[in-house]
Order: structure tokens, then C-alpha cells, then sequence
């Protein structure tokens, strides 16, 4: 069984990112509606409440926990606060209830910014041409810290309460110092919450990487938690394989069946802590849910295999606060 270096249960740690998920619409088709999977089939446009479902009855029965974005406002469709073109009235709700009663009593939420598409005017909420990651980068925090608190405001309208948020693409990244003071101010303005998290940075192969309080000033603090380990579910996007075989073969690049090798026991052998990055399209597979029977069968593996422990950012958070002294040792990118 493998146990990981360090300072006790810090560090049998792992956790699971998921980004890009909104009520029904299916992001990759948002993003590339032509597109087609490797065999001809095409992009499907929704993904069914029963995905959510299944994805609730994967995590509850491993106890799998981490970070679950909300798109607060799915490519300018609308809003998860009021209503989005195309999704009826009781299917938003019901998909807000469920993420509320079922995935944030292991998962972390936080909005995905605005659209995770253009960039948002604030004062007509009109979609703009330029990408929302492109335009926070020229930004400052005067400029950043509203659209963040808008952000957060939706969420918190829907009935769902944000403890950090998420950088689609590479929102901010370019700016962090002013980024990391506007997340600060919208969290402790909107969500009355002093210390919070955000996910921004992924280093995927490399030593020595844990999370990081990247903000203390002001009585608030902020932990940058990063990607560690690659999404490998991404492939199954437009791969339309489906068989046994092929999600075994994708479950070992994260830990192999015998529980002797594969990227999660890598970074943990390494001092890093596995952080999984993956993708809401991406365990949907379009429709064939190769992703989220590969995640079964890692979560499966690894609590057969490792001491490792599924953890959600807020508890990451607060042990890296908690043990400043560890962490702020810790050489990190």
C-alpha cells in the first residue's frame, strides 16, 4: 500500500477537479457544434439528468470529493439564478437541487467566472467578441473584482454557496497579483468568507507540488490549489470507444490494476499532492460515460490500493492553513 511523505494526513491527500458543468447543455458542443467523434457520430447537444445522477451515485459510493464548478452563465444563454435559453424551467431546478443535496456535501463549489465564453458587460449583461480570458488579463482588480462578485452573486441567487473560484482558460493567470486581491474582495463582499481558494495553475510531472496560501493581507487569505495529474478522460470526447478494455487501459495511466504504478502514485512518490483535473464533457463522453466509468474505476483502485484519502478543496484549504509551516517550505512553480 503506498502512503505518501510528509507531515501525517496533509499528505494522503487527493482530490478531484471538475470543470465546465451547466444545466443540460453539453459545453463541447457549445464550443464546437460541428465537430464530430472519431467514428462519424455526431456531437450530441445535452447531457441528461441522469449523467448527474450517475456521477452523484459514483462519488457517494468512494466517497470522491474536490471542486465542481458552476457556469453561472453557460456561453450568454441566460443565468443558473433566473433562467438559460434552452432548458426548461424544472430541469434547471432540478439539476441546482441536485448539485446543492447531492455533490456539495463532498465537492467544493465555485463559479467557472461568467460565460467561460466572451467576456460579460457588467452593466448590460451582454456577451461580448472577446474570450473572458483574454480581456482578464489586461485587467486590474477595479476591473476583476466585480465581474468575480457577479459571478459568485449568481451562484449564491441560485441557491448554491461558492467557497472559492475557478479560472476558465487561463483567467487571470497573467495578472494573478491583481487577480488574487479581486477573488479576496468578491469572496469576503458577496459570500462573507475571509479565507478562500481558487484553481488557476496545473503542473502535471513535476516534484514537490502542493497547494500554497498565494494571498494573506487584510485579515483574508487565499489558497492556490493546482492540477497535478492529467485528464486522461478527455480523450473519450470524440475516442467513441466504450468497452471494458478501454477504460481499464485509461484507469492505468492513473494507477495500474495492481497498485504498482501510474501518475497518481508518481506525483505521490514525487511530494506532490494527486489533484485530478478533469472535465464535465469529459466523463460524459458524448453519451457513451467512458470518463465516468474510468473514474469509478480509479476511485475503485485507489482505495483498494494506497492510503490515500479523497478531500475537498475547503478541507485542503484549511489544512494548508492550519500548517502554514509545511507548506510555505514547500518548493512550488
Amino acid at each position: 500500500m503506498v502512503k505518501a511523505k510528509g507531515v501525517g494526513a496533509m499528505n494522503n491527500t487527493i482530490s478531484l477537479i471538475i470543470d465546465d458543468p451547466m444545466p443540460h447543455h453539453h459545453f463541447y458542443y457549445l464550443q464546437y457544434p460541428d465537430r464530430v467523434t472519431a467514428k462519424g457520430e455526431p456531437i450530441v447537444p445535452a447531457v441528461p439528468h441522469a449523467f448527474l445522477e450517475a456521477f452523484c451515485e459514483c462519488i457517494e459510493r468512494y466517497d470522491i470529493r474536490g471542486k465542481f464548478s458552476v457556469v453561472p452563465c453557460p456561453k450568454g444563454l441566460g443565468s443558473v439564478a433566473d433562467s438559460i435559453d434552452g432548458v426548461e424551467p424544472a430541469v434547471l431546478a432540478q439539476w441546482l437541487n441536485t448539485v446543492k443535496t447531492r455533490v456539495a456535501p463532498r465537492f467544493s463549489l465555485c463559479p467557472e467566472m461568467l460565460t467561460h465564453a466572451g467576456a460579460m458587460e457588467l452593466t448590460t449583461g451582454v456577451m461580448t467578441d472577446e474570450n473572458e480570458a483574454v480581456w482578464s488579463n489586461r485587467q486590474d482588480r477595479t476591473a476583476l473584482t466585480p465581474y468575480i462578485a457577479k459571478a459568485l452573486a449568481l451562484l449564491r441567487e441560485a441557491g448554491l454557496f461558492p467557497t472559492g473560484v475557478t479560472s476558465p482558460w487561463n483567467f487571470g493567470e497573467q495578472v494573478e497579483d491583481e487577480y488574487t486581491v479581486a477573488i479576496a474582495e468578491a469572496l469576503a463582499t458577496v459570500c462573507g468568507r475571509r479565507d478562500g481558494w481558487y484553481f488557476c495553475r496545473y503542473f502535471s510531472h513535476e516534484p514537490n507540488v502542493q497547494p500554497w496560501v498565494a494571498l494573506d493581507e487584510n485579515g483574508r487569505r487565499l489558497v492556490s490549489i493546482p492540477g497535478t495529474v492529467e485528464d486522461y478522460f478527455w480523450q473519450t470526447i470524440l475516442s467513441g470507444e466504450c468497452s471494458e478494455a478501454y477504460v481499464a487501459d485509461l484507469a492505468d495511466h492513473f494507477i495500474t490494476a495492481d497498485g504498482t504504478a501510474g501518475d497518481i502514485l508518481e506525483a505521490v512518490r514525487q511530494g506532490t499532492m494527486p489533484v485530478l483535473l478533469t472535465h464535465w464533457q469529459a466523463l460524459f463522453s458524448n453519451g457513451t460515460w467512458a470518463g465516468l466509468r474510468v473514474l469509478e474505476e480509479v476511485a475503485r483502485r485507489v482505495r483498494k490500493h494506497t492510503a490515500l484519502h479523497w478531500r475537498s478543496f475547503d478541507e485542503i484549504m484549511q489544512r494548508v492553513l492550519t500548517n502554514r509551516e509545511f507548506y510555505d517550505k514547500v518548493i512550488t512553480n
